[in-house]
């Protein structure tokens, strides 16, 4: 496998662990992958409600006992959190504590202008929590009113950096981006894609690489994914740059919205916990029902070599894009696809060179236009010269990295 990817680093040192990995799961992100499966075959339930809840009742199995599901199945300890919203008394508000302080500043409702949910997301909802709270679960569950996943996951982040019980991995299964801000190295704390979208194993370099790639900012630190959202905001949570940092950090706890003492000892309870999670009984049985149904299997498979390849092929090239801004038209072409680091490095400089010398040639044309004593035809001349060879040398890189 390339090195853009993760999976092996991480199934070795889980394989040299003395305790069982904890794995985070992320109970609203899960759901809407088992919804997703459930409408492919809703139209088999013919309408009756308890054929399409056996269905759902299948996939939560699957899911859930599968674990990370870019590593080959293994034994995990889980802890399923969960968003849970509520009234505010004093402001009617219906939501979590930040839709509360959003409204006290006058700021657009928090996560507003989000979609309707689909259709059978209610029963969806409710399997699940049957499922993980029924008297023989083996998953371990936390909500907290007025509190979501996310606040919880920030948590469980702390009590694993500062008072760990264990030395254990800490796995963050969501597809949400906003968990990328607690991965931390020193901590064993590595966030787990549920999505398709590569790399799906991240750590603090995954973490870095991503934003500097997608979003242009470069960042030494997952925490810091945080602090740059005051400054360009996110869309998905409805907060608008300028937004303080308390509406985004999950890292740091709130001064306001913080843990009882006894909320802290059940989570840091759960965490220590090194019971086996997973069902190997549950989730073959599910897989043999899905299978005869003919259900495609609630997860994602590894990723072919094409798949690798294009991968970090793309991220090269968006990597470099975000390094040397000042790279344009056809002289990022040029360059941006170009396999050797160190070719890149000199096409860029070349290009460089090139868009220095056509501004100062616009320059000194204008100066001979406006018949400006400092104008130098001397050096026009010399600069004409020197883009025509500098052109050549673009062109000559350009060849190079169409192959």
């Amino acid at each position: 496998m390339l090195p853009d990817l993760k999976e092996q680093w991480l199934e070795s040192e889980l394989d040299a662990s003395t305790h069982l990995p904890l794995v985070v799961i992320d109970f609203k992100v899960y759901a809407h992958i088992v919804n997703g499966f459930a409408e492919s075959v809703e139209h088999l339930a013919e309408g009756d409600e308890s054929k399409i809840r056996t269905v759902i009742k299948a996939l939560w199995a699957y899911r859930l006992n599968r674990g990370i599901d870019s590593l080959p199945y293994r034994d995990f300890t889980a802890i399923v959190v969960d968003d849970h919203k509520i009234e505010f008394a004093d402001t009617g508000v219906f939501g979590y504590w930040r839709s509360q302080e959003a409204h006290k500043l006058g700021m657009p409702e928090y996560k507003g202008g989000r979609p309707d949910k689909p259709s059978l997301f209610p029963l969806v909802l409710d399997e699940g929590y049957k499922y993980i709270r029924s008297p023989g679960s083996t998953f371990n569950f936390f909500d907290k009113p007025g509190y979501e996943a996310d606040d919880i996951a920030g948590k469980i982040a702390r009590i694993q950096r500062t008072d760990p019980a264990l030395d254990r991995y800490v796995l963050l299964s969501t597809v949400d981006g906003d968990w990328q801000g607690l991965v931390s190295d020193e901590h064993k704390t590595v966030w787990c894609n549920t999505g398709p979208w590569l790399p799906r194993i991240r750590t603090e370099s995954e973490v870095c690489d991503y934003y500097l790639r997608k979003e242009k900012l470069q960042i030494s630190s997952a925490r810091e994914t945080y602090t740059v959202k005051v400054e360009v905001g996110d869309a998905g949570d409805n907060l608008l740059p300028g937004t303080p940092l308390r509406f985004f950090d999950l890292y740091d706890e709130d001064s306001v919205w913080g843990w009882t003492p006894d909320e802290e000892s059940r989570l840091q309870e759960l965490m220590a916990n090194t019971s086996v999670s997973n069902r190997r009984d549950h989730l073959e049985r599910s897989a043999r029902f899905l299978s005869g149904i003919g259900m495609f299997l609630p997860e994602i498979p590894p990723p072919t070599l094409h798949d690798i390849v294009t991968y970090s092929e793309r991220s090269r090239r968006e990597r470099r894009e975000a390094l040397n801004p000042g790279l344009r038209g056809l002289n990022k072409k040029y360059c941006v696809n170009l396999e050797l680091d160190a070719d890149f490095v000199k096409c860029a400089k070349v290009a460089t060179d090139d868009d220095a010398a056509r501004v100062r040639i616009k320059e000194l044309e204008e100066k001979r236009k406006s018949e400006d004593p400092n104008y130098d035809p001397g050096l026009l001349k010399a600069l004409k010269v020197s883009r025509k060879d500098y052109k050549a040398t673009l062109l000559r890189y350009g060849a190079k990295a169409d192959g």
